[in-house]
């Protein structure tokens, strides 16, 4: 498995810096450094949730399981199930986990989401405990970015970049995701953590080569959503600073006494309240 250390100061608290982790060790280390944590699913999650809350959605239920999210519906009747498995949307649900399609549905205001796919709904519930937990992509570069930055600072504690990759395949690297949490690290303006300065170096070389479409496009990720269809997606997916909302998780999500994932506000329209 992937290794990694917990670097301290004199005063035995995790250096103030940035960490780029992959899946499954990134979500262990945020947690463990109680760390303001963005979790990266570039294709399509990050994207998606971004959409749903610039569209005016309320809150949203992100949940890990799809039973969970079947039987949430029970506990909020009038919620839309908005999700994925293997890229598709799931049967019966209203819009799968594609930013085209939620432009698509149109007006989101008011509504409740109840939210599962394949990789960014299992990271995000996985960092259940750290300080301050959200999503992210380039598709809210700049108000991700700024977000943690203040958190980082506000709370005095690291921040974690958590590169989705592919549940539970632990070995799979989505070279879009690392190239959004090196955006995002970039714009953060913290020190990168030494133990990742050079995988940090080669993700900003990848981009400087190769731009972010480029990256996108050619991914394994990618090919699989082009070849189901979903090719504009993997081009909007790419773009920067098409959202501004913040997605950020406000707590558990239960019903019936059950904890069966994360809850989550659009942070930057409560602030702006």
């Amino acid at each position: 498995g992937i290794r990694y250390y917990l670097p301290v100061n004199n005063n035995n608290k995790p250096e103030i810096a940035t960490y780029i982790m992959r899946g499954a060790a990134g979500c262990k280390l945020a947690v463990e450094l109680n760390a303001v944590t963005v979790v990266v699913d570039a294709l399509r999650a990050s994207a998606t949730i971004a959409a749903l809350f610039a569209a005016g959605a309320s809150e949203m239920l992100v949940v890990a399981d799809e039973m969970d999210a079947r039987e949430a519906v029970k506990y909020y009747p009038d919620a839309l199930l908005i999700g994925e498995r293997g890229g598709l949307k799931l049967p019966g649900f209203d819009v799968g986990n594609s930013p085209e399609e939620v432009a698509a549905y149109g007006d989101f205001s008011g509504k409740t989401i109840i939210f599962t796919s394949s990789n960014g709904a299992q990271r995000l519930t996985a960092c259940r405990g750290a300080s301050a937990i959200a999503i992210g992509s380039v598709a809210n570069l700049c108000s991700i970015s700024n977000w943690a930055k203040d958190e980082s600072e506000r709370l005095q504690k690291p921040v974690v970049l958590i590169s989705a990759g592919k549940f539970p395949d632990e070995n799979f690297i989505s070279p879009e995701d690392d190239a959004s949490c090196a955006c995002i690290a970039g714009e953060i303006s913290l020190p990168i953590h030494a133990d990742m300065s050079r995988e940090y170096e080669l993700m900003c070389e990848d981009i400087k080569i190769n731009g972010l479409n480029q990256i996108f496009r050619t991914s394994k990720h990618a090919l699989r959503l082009m070849e189901i269809g979903y090719g504009p997606d993997v081009t909007f997916c790419a773009q920067k600073d098409s959202y501004s909302s913040i997605p950020m998780v406000i707590g558990d999500a239960e019903i019936a006494g059950k904890i069966i994932g994360v809850k989550l506000i659009n942070y930057i329209r409560h602030v702006r309240k």
